[in-house]
């Protein structure tokens, strides 16, 4: 029996631009969520550690500092790490990243393997004979997937653990709407005989129901997504897989489960309120907030409307209820100040038609608000 850890889609020397002043705390947080996945895949006692494309975010802007920091790590791990070029991390011989990564990796001892040919890769590990395919990405876009050679492969079962790599979108579950990302299905993965497929690219788990605490058998075709959110719309808690492959005569059978590895998270949240108490946007921002954890950049996409008193507090509340998180962002163009009588009659004559029109929809708040506006626009234009 073999035992490996599967990780990709690390994204190591991604720029953060969007958040300068927690800049480095991010990008430390990427590198530390790897350190940590190498030395559960140590405590566990796994043979192989697996990237499964694009360790790094791009072939030519990442820090040499950064480069090195992921060849140190990668170099402590004692059985043997492989890597595949993702479209991120392409392969063609001439990228400054892989070329900084061996030079940084030349100056250690290691076992870290960079798959950059199309050829099968023996290796042993837990007294097991492994054969692993490697489908590396050599562009950033492809209109097809590099799987052809492996399936023009004589693939003899007997005795060998057979293991294919790939990178690439996975059809119905990657978005990948034209077709330029290296597109697979699993349809045409099932048909190729191996024991076990392991892919990147897609940035959430795959499969979905794997569980921390047991392992789960039956799947072969495993894509463990990003190791710790990139951004908003990356909805992950940031992952590993342990695998366990045991071959007997043809068959083998296949155990997984997850290492959660996430530290920092993005939490987009929609938040509508109404003017139902002093404390509405209070309370619903708190309510939001429920069991998030303080490493993660908040933002809150705030609607509705809430009373005078705290609508002209609101920056205070904010500031208050955040100023803990990593950083915040509100979007708060569709939340506005209750309407009440009061207010209507301050802004508009009160034999108006806009102050008669107003006052009718006084118990239709949502169409209140939206009268409003309309109204306000048309005074002001």
């Amino acid at each position: 029996m073999i035992k490996l850890f599967v990780t990709g889609d690390n994204h190591c020397g991604k720029n953060y631009g969007r958040y300068p002043h927690i800049k480095a705390r991010l990008v430390a947080s990427r590198l530390e969520a790897l350190a940590d996945m190498v030395q559960k895949a140590e405590a566990e006692a796994c043979e192989l550690f697996i990237i499964t494309g694009d360790l790094f975010d791009n072939i030519n802007r990442v820090p040499v500092s950064e480069v090195k920091r992921v060849a140190e790590i990668l170099a402590g791990f004692t059985g043997t790490v492989l890597v595949l070029p993702g479209n991120h991390d392409y392969y063609t011989g001439d990228e400054k990243v892989w070329k900084d990564f061996e030079k940084a990796l030349s100056t250690r001892e290691h076992n870290v393997l960079l798959l950059t040919e199309f050829r099968p890769y023996p290796l042993e590990a837990g007294g097991e004979k492994i054969m692993i395919y490697p489908a590396f990405c050599h562009a950033k876009h492809s209109g097809e997937n590099n799987l052809g050679w492996i399936k023009a492969a004589d693939i003899a079962h007997e005795g060998t653990i057979h293991i294919g790599l790939a990178h690439g979108a996975l059809q119905s579950i990657t978005p990948d709407i034209n077709g330029e990302y290296f597109l697979m299905s699993e349809r045409e993965l099932n048909a190729i005989p191996m024991d076990l497929w392991l892919l990147g690219h897609t940035h959430i788990p795959y499969p979905r129901d794997l569980q921390e605490a047991a392992d789960t058998p039956g799947c072969r075709i495993f894509n463990p997504g990003t190791h710790e959110q990139t951004d908003y719309s990356n909805n992950t808690e940031g992952c590993g897989f342990i695998i366990s492959v045991e071959k007997q005569g043809q068959k083998a059978r296949v155990l997984a489960r997850k290492y959660v590895s996430g530290r920092v998270h993005f939490y987009d949240l929609p938040l509508s309120l109404k003017p139902d108490s002093e404390t509405a946007l209070r309370t619903g921002i708190t309510q939001a907030l429920s069991g998030k954890e303080k490493n993660a950049v908040v933002r809150l996409w705030i609607s509705g409307s809430v009373q005078p008193g705290e609508y002209q507090e609101k920056d205070k509340i904010y500031k208050e209820l955040l100023q803990d998180y990593l950083t915040y962002e509100i979007e708060d163009r569709e939340l506005s100040e209750e309407i009440t009588m009061e207010k209507i009659r301050d802004e508009f004559a009160q034999t108006s038609f806009a102050a008669r029109f107003m006052e009718a929809l006084m118990d239709s708040p949502t169409e209140l608000q939206m009268a409003y506006r309309l109204l306000q626009d048309c005074r002001d234009a």
